[in-house]
C-alpha cells in the first residue's frame, strides 16, 4: 500500500481568529476537515506509487496550500516527492539532516526571527553575503533552507495559514557568490519551492542590495510567477521601512528595531535537534511500480503531468 504511517486523527491547535482566517482564506470549514482529509488519502492511497505519510497532520498542510481543492493539493503532494526523488535532485536530498549542513548555519546564512510580523506570518532571516564558497557548495544552503521551511510546517501549524516573509540581507555578497548562481540551478531552486512545497509564501524584502544585484536579480525574475514578484520589496539600508510589516520591538538593533541583535543560535539548536525526525522522513518517498495493470500506467502519466503543471502560488 500507500502508507506505512496511522492515519493519526488531527487536533487542532489554532487560535479562535486564525481558524476564521483559514475559512475565509483557504476555504477550510471546521466541520468538513476530516472528510476532506480524507478525500486526499483516498487519493493517495489509489497510487502504489506513494509510499508516504497519510497522517491527518501531514495531508492537511497540502490542502491548505491549495486552498482544499483535492486536485491541485494532490498534485503538489506527488510533485514534492518527485522532487526528492528526481536523480538530478540526488545532492540535495541525499543524507537530509540537519546535522549535514551545521557549517552553514554556524556561519549565519539561514535564521529565523523569534517573533511574526504584524500578519502572524513568520519571518526567515537569508543572508548569503555570509556563505564561502570555497568551503562548501551551494546546494547545501538549499539544504538548510529546506529543513528550516520542513521544520517549520511540522512544528508549527499557525504558519501553513499565515505562511512565511523573507528577509534576504546581501550585505557582503560579492562576485564570489553570484558567480555561483546560473540560470538553470536558480531555475530548478525556484520551481522546488514554489511548485513543490506545501507553504504559502507572501513576501521577499531584499536588503543592502549590492552592485552585482542588478545581475543577481536578471537571473532570478524569470523563474519567479507574477504573484511572487508583485511581492518583492528592495529597501537598500532603508531599514525603517520593515517596521511597516515587523512591529519596532521585535525588529532587530542591527535593522533598525528595538529587540537584540539577529542570531540564529536558537533557531540552529531547533534545528539540530529535529535530526531524528528527518531520519524517521528519508523511509517515504516515489517508488517505480513493478506492476503491468492499466492502473500503474495510470498512475506513472498522472505523476509525469503533475511535474509539468503550472500553478500559481497562494
Amino acid at each position: 500500500m500507500a502508507t506505512s504511517t496511522p492515519n493519526t486523527e488531527y487536533v487542532c491547535t489554532l487560535s479562535e481568529a486564525r481558524i476564521k482566517q483559514a475559512e475565509e482564506e483557504l476555504n477550510e470549514k471546521p466541520q468538513w476537515r476530516s472528510r476532506d482529509i480524507q478525500a486526499l488519502r483516498d487519493m493517495v492511497l489509489k497510487k502504489p506509487e506513494l509510499k508516504i505519510r497519510t497522517d491527518d497532520a501531514f495531508l492537511l498542510r497540502f490542502l491548505r496550500a491549495k486552498k482544499f481543492d483535492y486536485d491541485r493539493a494532490f498534485n503538489l503532494l506527488v510533485r514534492h516527492y518527485e522532487m526528492k526523488a528526481d536523480e538530478k535532485n540526488k545532492s540535495l536530498f541525499s543524507n537530509l539532516r540537519p546535522a549535514s549542513v551545521k557549517h552553514v548555519l554556524e556561519a549565519g546564512v539561514t535564521g529565523v526571527l523569534p517573533h511574526r510580523d504584524k500578519l502572524g506570518r513568520r519571518v526567515i532571516m537569508f543572508r548569503p553575503g555570509r556563505w564561502d564558497p570555497s568551503k562548501y557548495p551551494i546546494d547545501d544552503i538549499f539544504r538548510t533552507n529546506f529543513l528550516t521551511l520542513t521544520t517549520l510546517l511540522e512544528e508549527e501549524e499557525e504558519i501553513q495559514i499565515c505562511g512565511i516573509i523573507l528577509l534576504a540581507d546581501l550585505k557582503h555578497m560579492g562576485w564570489k557568490q553570484t558567480k555561483k548562481i546560473k540560470p538553470f540551478y536558480a531555475k530548478k531552486m525556484f520551481k522546488a519551492m514554489e511548485d513543490c512545497f506545501p507553504m504559502r509564501f507572501k513576501g521577499i524584502h531584499y536588503l543592502n542590495e549590492p552592485a552585482v544585484f542588478d545581475y543577481i536579480f536578471a537571473i532570478m525574475k524569470p523563474f519567479l510567477k507574477e504573484k511572487i514578484l508583485s511581492r518583492v520589496h528592495f529597501h537598500g539600508n532603508k531599514y525603517h521601512e520593515l517596521k511597516e510589516y515587523i512591529d519596532e520591538e521585535h525588529l532587530p538593533s542591527d535593522y533598525g528595531g528595538q529587540g537584540p541583535p539577529f542570531s540564529n543560535e536558537d533557531w540552529m539548536k531547533t534545528l539540530m535537534d529535529s535530526d531524528s525526525h528527518f531520519d524517521s522522513e528519508a523511509k517515504y518517498g516515489l517508488v517505480k511500480s513493478t506492476g503491468k495493470s492499466e492502473t500503474s500506467k495510470e498512475t506513472t502519466v498522472d505523476c509525469l503531468a503533475g511535474s509539468y503543471r503550472k500553478l500559481d502560488i497562494e
